[in-house]
């Protein structure tokens, strides 16, 4: 597994994000939506696949800005790969917190549809203007028994609040 360090991230990490803001690089100019990038509103969700969930987090909550998050698009058998999600956007409820989860679902090369996870996305007070890592992942072992080939990680994270949902997915290659 060769890590690529995410560039477009650690330009969204730069910009201050308004309370109708879509994804918008460092210019304020928006970004159209990708198959693991989306916004419903000013719900903004990304996924991103990693090698090391442990490393991606303590880089995430380091001081240093802006962090090196290293990312992956292949694993091997014998390894793990992990999902991780960025967002930011969720809306205050009555206790003046969110309810936001997410659902993950592995799509294996073959179309098996396998669920994969669940957890919380934020249950905080909303955080505005920043972009937040989400307590939730998911990790995938794979062995000699798994097929090689592409596979997805789909994600649906949804703000329970205001009923928003944003469905992506993370295709990568099990050599």
């Amino acid at each position: 597994m060769r890590p690529i360090v995410i560039q477009a991230l650690l330009t969204l990490l730069l910009v201050p994000l308004s309370v109708t803001a879509q994804w918008t690089d460092r210019d304020g100019k928006q970004l159209a939506p990708t198959e693991s990038m989306k916004s419903d509103g000013n719900f903004g969700v990304q996924i991103v696949l990693t090698a090391d969930d442990d490393g991606f987090r303590k880089s995430w909550h380091s001081p240093a800005a802006p962090p090196t998050l290293r990312t992956t698009n292949t694993v091997a058998r014998g390894a793990s790969i992990s999902a991780m999600v960025i967002f930011h956007g969720c809306t205050a409820g009555l206790g003046g917190k969110c309810d936001a989860a997410v659902t993950f679902t592995l799509l294996s090369p073959d179309g098996k549809s396998t669920h994969a996870g669940a957890g919380p996305l934020w249950g905080q007070a909303p955080v505005q203007g920043k972009l937040l890592l989400a307590p939730a992942s998911v990790s995938i072992a794979f062995d000699k028994t798994d097929a090689p080939g592409r596979y997805k990680i789909l994600a649906t994270a949804t703000d329970k609040v205001t009923g928003k949902k944003v469905q992506l997915s993370a295709p990568f290659t099990l050599q």
